[in-house]
């Protein structure tokens, strides 16, 4: 809308400077009054192309030059005013009255100018030069003050460079504006040009409160994206409001400088049409589709129109074109809105009404009763009134929401205190629950802990089950072993008592006694005797090697010939599995390994695995012998290997085998494959625990299912 009213504005001047008719040319311009804004110097003035010091004199005859207002727009004028340097000369009296007062003149102009007045240079501005290209432009100079004279015939002379920028749209620029005035008039001037944009701080003091608000509402509240959106228009229009005041309050050295501001005031002033859109279609759930896609890239196009040629109507019209498809964009989501009966529609219609209004009061204030600040007051209401209604919307939105979160907070509060009471409750419940739950474990830990008791007790009796039945087996095997010499002993010492018998009958014969047959009988009773002690001996040696090994204190290690120790608890599981059944033989074989060093070890527990071992060994193969196998041969084979440091031990049999299942079970307390009464399920557990953990080393076990097994004992060396 505000585009829209400048075009007016702009179209208004246009015409009322076209439709003034120019007085007829005069020599001298006579001055008889200053007008309340000064008197801006349009006609009497003549120009010539060229460079002459000649010039600025005031007795020089210029009547030959042409005559030209250099208000006018660059293109209107003489092409060659267009480059290098040129002179313009404007003749002037003034009255007596204004000729007794201070005056100042400043000029507005697209170049660099030496400013002259009756030959004596006043002001420098900028840099001339004959090449266009190294002119350093001065976009405005401030007052000249004209020295008092008291010719009456004055001469203002202008030696002048134009300026040639690479934006497009420069020619329609004025060339030169000269004001002549007093200075109280110039500065009363300046001050009205700088209060006029006053209501521009306040749009931006508006615009940075209402950007804060809701930024903050969005905070609160994310899901209402529209704040976001809102605060988005607001912030470009704080800038862009603060950069056009800064435009407006400033005398800018060179018109590049003043002309980027105001670019980028334009810019910004454009794109917060953007956003104000974007808020109305959050607000309205209207999904951006293409439209306004289109804008945003209209939008790029018009910021390079507006930095390439910013002198250029066409940049203004398109600006205003912009300005006035974004605004009925804007208006048509509005009113759809409103028919649809949307929540607030009717607010934010309300701000664009009074926002109309105030446009169609602004044409008013430029057609009958030109002001600058009345003027900038109704552009700002054009901006503050839409800005308004949106924003009284999304805060009635706030306190719509505001007011629901209270309502269900209360709610909350109320099934919280609900909560609250069922917890205690259950809090309560459970409570009694663990109680009973702790008296019922407690009862449960005692019957536990019995059970426990029972079962470490049935587990000792167990184990010394185990213990003793391997004491059974080797007692059953010293006992075989010590059974042969002692039957040896009693045979001889009956045959002995025979032979003492037969030997007295003979002595009783007195010398009829035979001596040779006496001789004969007591060399049978001394090698008798010889017998029986030889076998006394041999029974003896047996029972010392049991009680060497049985003298060694538990857990006490010391080295010890494994080769010796397995032997003698080979034959003693064998002939103790003789002692029970006479029928059963197997093939024995042993391979041990010559000059094994001893090995450190707590020789009656090794003993007791090997015992088990061997036991287990000849029970296979003769439950194999007994399935009635034909040529089935009973084998066990004993082996020891000295191999990296360690000590292994083998013992191999072809029994039964053992399956993949019993395999995996077969070191697990209580687990046997023996019939009950037979068996405790302890033997080979206790055996792995006292090479595992009692020696540092290792039991495994190879086997196949019908073909035999093997053991394999790794110890330490």
């Amino acid at each position: 809308m505000r585009f829209l009213l400048l075009l007016v504005a702009c179209g208004l001047l246009f015409l009322s400077a076209a439709a003034a008719p120019l007085p007829a040319d005069t020599a001298i311009l006579q001055v008889s009054r200053l007008p309340a804004k000064g008197l801006l110097l349009k006609q009497g003035w003549r120009y010539q192309v060229g460079d002459n010091p000649q010039w600025a004199r005031p007795d020089f005859n210029d009547s030959a030059w042409d005559t030209i207002n250099p208000t006018r727009p660059r293109r209107e004028l003489p092409a060659a005013l267009g480059s290098g340097i040129s002179w313009l000369r404007l003749h002037f009296r003034l009255a007596d009255s204004l000729r007794q007062q201070e005056l100042v003149v400043n000029a507005r102009l697209l170049g660099a100018c030496d400013i002259y007045l009756n030959g004596q240079l006043l002001a420098h501005q900028g840099t001339l030069d004959a090449n266009p290209a190294q002119v350093q432009p001065q976009g405005w100079t401030g007052p000249v003050v004209l020295p008092k004279s008291a010719r009456a015939e004055q001469v203002l002379a202008v030696r002048y460079a134009p300026w040639q920028p690479l934006l497009r749209g420069s020619s329609y620029s004025p060339q030169l504006a000269v004001r002549l005035s007093s200075p109280p008039q110039y500065w009363q001037g300046e001050a009205r040009r700088k209060g006029a944009v006053a209501p521009f701080l306040v749009l931006v003091g508006i615009s940075a409160l209402l950007t804060l608000l809701h930024l903050a509402f969005f905070r609160y509240n994310p899901a209402q994206r529209a704040n976001l959106y809102f605060a988005g228009f607001a912030l470009t229009v704080l800038l862009g409001s603060l950069t056009y005041y800064y435009y407006s309050v400033s005398d800018f050295p060179a018109p590049v400088f003043g002309m980027s501001v105001l670019t980028v005031a334009r810019t910004l002033g454009i794109m917060s049409g953007l956003w104000s859109m974007r808020a109305l279609y959050a607000l309205f759930t209207l999904r951006p589709g293409r439209l306004y896609a289109a804008f945003w890239v209209g939008y790029g196009a018009l910021v390079v129109l507006l930095i390439l040629a910013p002198y250029h109507p066409a940049a203004l019209l398109a600006m205003v074109g912009f300005g006035i498809l974004t605004t009925a964009e804007q208006l048509r989501m509005t009113t759809q809105a409103m028919r649809q009966g949307k929540r607030g529609a009717g607010i934010i219609g309300a701000g664009y009404a009074c926002e109309l209004l105030a446009g169609f009061a602004c044409i008013g204030v430029i057609v009958l009763y030109p002001n600058g600040l009345l003027l900038n007051l109704l552009l700002m209401l054009t901006s503050v009134l839409r800005a308004l209604g949106i924003s009284l919307f999304l805060a009635r939105e706030f306190a719509l929401d505001s007011q629901l979160l209270q309502v269900k907070l209360s709610e909350v509060e109320r099934l919280s205190a609900q909560t609250l009471a069922q917890e205690q409750d259950k809090q309560a419940l459970l409570a009694a629950q663990n109680e009973t739950l702790e008296q019922q474990v407690q009862q449960r830990t005692e019957q536990l802990q019995r059970s426990l008791t029972d079962l470490r007790a049935t587990q000792a009796q167990l184990i010394q089950k185990e213990k003793m039945a391997s004491l059974g087996e080797l007692t059953a095997g010293i006992a075989h072993e010590i059974q042969n010499p002692l039957n040896f002993v009693t045979n001889f010492s009956d045959l002995s008592s025979e032979l003492v018998a037969e030997l007295r009958e003979e002595q009783a014969k007195g010398v009829a006694a035979d001596a040779a047959l006496q001789e004969e009988l007591f060399e049978d009773l001394t090698q008798n005797l010889d017998k029986i002690g030889h076998h006394g001996r041999r029974a003896a040696g047996i029972v010392k090697g049991m009680l060497e090994h049985s003298q060694t204190s538990a857990g006490e290690r010391r080295p010890t010939n494994l080769n010796a120790l397995t032997e003698e608890y080979l034959r003693l599981a064998y002939q103790g599995l003789r002692a029970k059944d006479k029928s059963f033989n197997v093939e024995l074989t042993t391979d041990f390994a010559i000059g094994l060093t001893p090995v450190t070890m707590v020789g009656p527990d090794v003993g007791r695995v090997l015992l088990n071992l061997f036991t287990n060994a000849f029970y296979a193969v003769r439950q194999r012998q007994q399935q009635g196998e034909a040529g089935y041969q009973p084998t066990v084979r004993v082996s020891t290997q000295q191999v990296e440091g360690q000590v292994h031990l083998r013992v191999q049999d072809n029994g039964t085998g053992m399956s993949q299942a019993v395999r995996e079970k077969i070191f697990q307390p209580f687990f046997t494959t023996k019939p009950p009464g037979e068996g405790t399920g302890l033997g080979l557990s206790l055996s792995y625990d006292i090479i595992a953990q009692g020696h540092g080393g290792g039991l495994a076990v190879e086997s196949q299912e019908g073909h035999g097994s093997e053991f394999t004992i790794s110890l330490p060396h």
